[in-house]
């Protein structure tokens, strides 16, 4: 093993806190240098989206470790902690830069605050919560009601915020009004780190998705939630006259608030952007060595098996990884399954996901197809219902497609890409998704399906084929016949294969087998209970075309083009079935063998 590998490791996952992964013993990236590209950027405000897990969080608190005045509890500076520090950053790649080190590490107040918990289903809890955020914060700085350099006022004003006993309007101006104190306190502008934004607006637009019709009160609630994190932000980042930089993270850029309105030398990097690509998500070279480190590179197998599962992201012209799905598998011994898949609330995606009007585009990008879409930074996502291009916004920048191509279209401000599913984990939620929809048209639910799917794998054709044809019968008028019926028929061969992938299945959606393509090929591993392979082709009939003889010519053309050559290679299969099927309206034929 070579000397990266004789190295111990501990693996911590789900740690945000920079300091206590950098003075452990915790395998990490080392993103030091985006302090330096921050120092270099001309912007006073930078905004930075990035999908979820993706280390904004801990970026942030990188960013607060390294700029941070370290304060004994007296309020004098700690020099052994300053020191303690340099240490650490000069082993860093930030160290590259001595001068950056001698003239920023440990030299500017700090203030940090996270808004990612900050939910609620009314106002009033997220004032609360708002409320007892600013209490935190303050209280991590009591040493200023020791300073000699405060006025007695400005302690007063303090005294306040730690006794909870402000009013609406001195929340909103709270981070300002800390700024001034520190600045006056440490004769040093002020660095200002807000974390995850846009959650509580996030939550207000997954709940309009949910409704019909938006209600009176929902809308009051919003714009309360609005006003509140607008005075903020801006009292705090607008014409501040303490501030030395500004930094912004979160998920989307929440346009319809106007939030940023008015603020000048304000930039914006999302995953359109260039700037700060590397800085976020894992680079192929980063994953090279953290694979190594962990030795799972002995296997050249994981290498390949791991991109298919995680890659797949361009982001500035990079190929990027997913963080928090690399760092859980390294944890797991190179096992591989959707680790980024379910870890935080995505209510407002799943929602749009099983919208009908979407159906269509969903499922050519389950194929491994693109859609074309304009990308806007600053599209208005509560518009989802109504724009179809909303939706491709909200998948693109939370990080559910990726733009393979990228062209700034003419107005200079948005995007034309064509978008696709990035990797195996994504394409899960999708299949996910899809086998929900065909559900809701089916009127089942997940266990009858799983059941109505089982029948099929058992090798009960009949049985399969009665409820297939009682869920037709049930499924909406709408996909009665035309585009959307064969909607409907092509999102159900997908649900077959969704509900099928398994640790017990191979499956296979129109790969090339034979002399040609078939729809569908499910094979059973070793481990599978029943030993029965199944090859599926389906056809769709005109109103004039016979449907037993449709559903005849499919199960002849598995025969024709030797779509079973590719299972004779399975030794442990003990049985082979095809079956043919053909679809009209909510009627539906089928023939096997």
């Amino acid at each position: 093993m070579t000397e990266l590998q004789n190295k111990t490791y501990t693996i911590n996952i789900g740690t945000d806190d920079f300091e206590e992964m950098a003075t452990g013993t915790d395998l990490f990236v080392d993103k030091t240098a985006f302090i330096s590209t921050l120092l270099k950027g001309g912007y006073k405000v930078t905004l930075i989206t990035r999908p979820r897990r993706w280390g904004k969080t801990l970026n942030m608190t990188m960013l607060q470790y390294f700029f941070g005045v370290p304060v004994k509890p007296n309020g004098e500076i700690d020099e052994k902690e300053r020191s303690k520090r340099n240490d650490i950053f000069s082993q860093l790649k930030i160290g590259e830069h001595p001068d950056i080190l001698e003239n920023y590490l440990g030299k500017s107040p700090v203030i940090f605050v996270s808004f990612k918990e900050i939910k609620g289903d009314s106002f009033e809890m997220i004032e609360m919560k708002v409320r007892d955020l600013i209490y935190e914060l303050y209280e991590t700085h009591e040493y200023l009601l020791s300073s000699d350099k405060l006025s007695e006022g400005q302690k007063d004003l303090f005294k306040k915020f730690i006794k909870e006993d402000f009013d609406f309007a001195k929340l909103t101006k709270s981070i300002f009004y800390l700024s001034k104190m520190l600045y006056t306190h440490f004769g040093q502008k002020v660095f200002i780190l807000i974390d995850e934004y846009d959650t509580p607006l996030n939550d207000w637009y997954a709940l309009q998705l949910a409704r019909e019709t938006p209600s009176e009160a929902e809308d009051v609630y919003f714009q309360k939630v609005l006003s509140l994190f607008r005075g903020i932000l801006s009292s705090a980042l607008k014409g501040n006259d303490f501030l030395e930089k500004g930094v912004v993270t979160g998920i989307l850029r929440v346009a319809k608030a106007s939030l940023f309105s008015g603020l000048n030398n304000f930039g914006e990097d999302s995953i359109l952007d260039e700037d700060y690509a590397q800085y976020f998500g894992f680079t192929e070279e980063e994953v090279n060595t953290l694979l190594h480190k962990s030795a799972l590179d002995k296997n050249p197998e994981t290498s390949k098996t791991l991109k298919s599962w995680y890659n797949g992201y361009n982001i500035g012209g990079l190929t990027i990884y997913n963080p928090w799905s690399i760092m859980n598998c390294i944890n797991s011994d190179g096992k591989f399954k959707a680790y980024w898949v379910g870890t935080a609330n995505t209510a407002l995606l799943e929602r749009a996901l099983i919208l009908d009007k979407f159906q269509t585009e969903i499922q050519t990008l389950i194929e491994g197809g693109s859609v074309e879409m304009l990308a806007d930074p600053k599209m208005v996502f509560a518009d989802i219902k109504s724009s179809p291009n909303a939706l491709y916004n909200l998948l693109l920048f939370s990080g559910y497609v990726t733009a393979e191509k990228v062209k700034q279209a003419l107005d200079g401000i948005t995007y034309i890409c064509r978008v696709k599913i990035p990797n195996r984990e994504v394409r899960g939620v999708f299949m996910t998704s899809l086998v929900q929809w065909i559900e809701s048209k089916f009127k089942t639910d997940s266990r009858e399906y799983r059941a109505f799917v089982s029948d099929l794998l058992s090798g009960d054709v009949p049985k399969f084929i009665d409820l297939l044809k009682s869920y037709l019968e049930a499924s909406a008028s709408y996909f009665d016949s035309g585009k959307q019926a064969e909607i409907l028929y092509n999102g159900f061969m997908w649900g077959l294969f969704a509900s099928s992938v398994n640790e017990d299945y191979y499956v296979e959606k129109e790969r090339e087998t034979g002399a040609g393509r078939a729809d569908l090929l499910i094979i059973p591993k070793e481990t599978s209970p029943f030993q029965i392979a199944f090859i599926v082709e389906y056809k769709i009939a005109s109103k004039d075309e016979n449907l037993k003889m449709a559903a005849q010519t499919a199960l002849d053309q598995i025969e024709t083009k030797a779509y079973a050559s590719k299972i004779k290679a399975y030794k442990n299969v003990e049985k082979v079935i095809s079956i043919g099927l053909a679809f009209r309206g909510k009627d539906v034929e089928v023939a096997f063998t």
